[in-house]
């Protein structure tokens, strides 16, 4: 890469590295992808390891203050229940002042001096927090009765929604002069929220729609409230546990929940009402969509029973991925929907919000890991690390070098496939994912406990130092 020798430049901002190109972002050669991720790796280590709590805690434990081969930084990857570890006292009790204590110790940004005593919700303590730091907290669903709080900044962010105008590129192609073509941006949900489902949002306001609300599509044009769908997992959870009658709940809060739930019975319906009439008011016009199969499909099925075809530019991007959530879907409903749309192309995409990165699939059926992820295959039992090299199923982690602020590594809850070095015929560089990938809760009967491949009691103690915080909300 002519004039981006510098690895900082790499992981710090990928797609300006690659020159916003698709096919040079692909194209990394094995030598120089690899030798730049050993060295970004030993750079964030350098950086981040005595500056995040949690990490100082683990690698303190370990006695790891070097690392001499990539896979050294396996003990030191965070499990996927780290982000959930707080009291969930905390929450149910608005002790924002405490939850923000318990953050600290996994962001590098400062946080303790931030006054949130006055926050008498999630979301206004999400504001506060917006308003007053660098983070751009996101939460997950809460479905399980918990909530995830990912510590990514306002940068971090931007860094990641510069690949979302890049799929406009189909790889091998030229990169054009538009690097971030102006289209209607077509949203089957919330403007805004705090989850990374509604954060990234913004950044296809500002990257693809250019800033124009003329140009942004929402079903719904209002927010996402954190705590209603907080509150919606928590009741989910009591009554699996058969304690419902016990959990307290804010009269105020829980009329927000009874006037979601009314809304989100016609939800369905209205989204599908939503896109029909896209399909009209967009026709012919540039537009990127993303958009789960469960509406892409039965939105296709119609418009094809009605003789509609080839509804948008040929040069719009029409971008999914999920499962089908109990939707039977024909053999050739990709085809049928590219039909409809009027597109060449139906980008299937691999992520997850503790990752910045959009892993592709391409047309042979494989997820392409973007050169910026490190990732490994663990062993399901002992997360020992298979071999780098052939054929190997097992739990997938990774190190993700673009975050700065917080620790970049992560051991997820997927069953992968992972082929190291082998070509896949369809030109793209890198080791690649099979497309079926299985969740280990799923396979295990809801239990999914990770086993430590250094020392457990590592990540005991350090899971006991996040907790801390408990005997300070309790005394307090």
């Amino acid at each position: 890469m002519a004039g981006h020798s510098d690895t900082r430049d790499f992981i710090s901002d990928p797609v300006e590295y690659f020159d916003w190109s698709a096919t040079r972002l692909w194209s990394m050669p094995r030598a120089e992808r690899e030798a730049k991720q050993w060295e970004g790796l030993q750079i964030r280590f350098a950086e981040l390891r005595d500056r995040v709590g949690y990490l100082k805690k683990l690698a303190d434990r370990d006695g790891i203050d070097s690392l001499e081969k990539i896979d050294d930084v396996i003990p030191l990857l965070f499990e996927h229940t780290v982000y959930k570890s707080y009291p969930a006292s905390l929450l149910e009790q608005n002790r924002f002042g405490m939850i923000n204590g318990w953050l600290d110790k996994l962001t590098t940004v400062p946080l303790r001096q931030i006054d949130v005593s006055h926050c008498d919700s999630i979301d206004s303590w999400i504001a506060v927090m917006d308003e007053q730091t660098e983070l751009c907290i996101h939460h997950s669903s809460g479905t399980s009765g918990t909530v995830s709080l990912f510590p990514k900044t306002k940068g971090e962010l931007s860094a990641f929604g510069k690949l979302y105008p890049l799929r406009f590129q189909g790889f091998g192609d030229p990169c054009p002069n538009d690097v971030q073509p102006k289209a209607h941006v077509v949203c089957p949900s919330f403007r805004s929220g705090s989850s990374a489902h509604f954060r990234i949002n913004q950044e296809y306001f500002e990257r693809i729609a250019h800033g124009d609300e003329a140009f942004m599509h929402t079903a719904f044009p209002g927010h996402m409230s954190a705590d209603v769908l907080y509150l919606a997992g928590r009741l989910r959870a009591a009554k699996a546990r058969g304690d419902l009658d016990r959990l307290e709940v804010q009269p105020t809060l829980l009329a927000r929940l009874t006037e979601f739930e009314a809304a989100n019975a016609k939800r369905a319906e209205q989204m599908q009402n939503f896109l029909e009439e896209i399909t009209s008011s967009l026709a012919g016009q540039r537009v990127f969509m993303a958009c789960a199969p469960t509406y892409l499909w039965p939105l296709a099925e119609k418009g094809l029973a009605k003789g509609r075809q080839n509804i948008f530019a040929p040069d719009s991007v029409i971008s999914t991925g999920g499962g089908a959530k109990g939707m039977v879907l024909p053999d050739d409903w990709m085809e049928r929907v590219m039909t409809f749309a009027g597109v060449s192309r139906l980008p299937f995409n691999y992520a997850m919000t503790e990752m910045n990165a959009n892993n592709m699939l391409c047309e042979n059926d494989h997820y392409h890991i973007a050169p910026w992820i490190i990732p490994f295959v663990l062993d399901p039992d002992t997360s020992k690390p298979l071999a780098r090299t052939g054929t190997v199923t097992g739990r997938l982690a990774f190190y993700d070098l673009l975050p700065d602020t917080h620790w970049g590594g992560f051991i997820s809850g997927d069953e992968v496939t992972m082929t190291w070095d082998s070509d896949c015929g369809c030109g793209r560089e890198g080791p690649f994912i099979e497309r079926q990938i299985a969740r280990y809760s799923e396979l295990r009967g809801g239990d999914d406990k990770i086993s430590c491949a250094a020392s457990t009691e590592a990540h005991e103690e350090a899971m006991d130092y996040l907790s801390e915080i408990h005997a300070s909300a309790t005394a307090s």
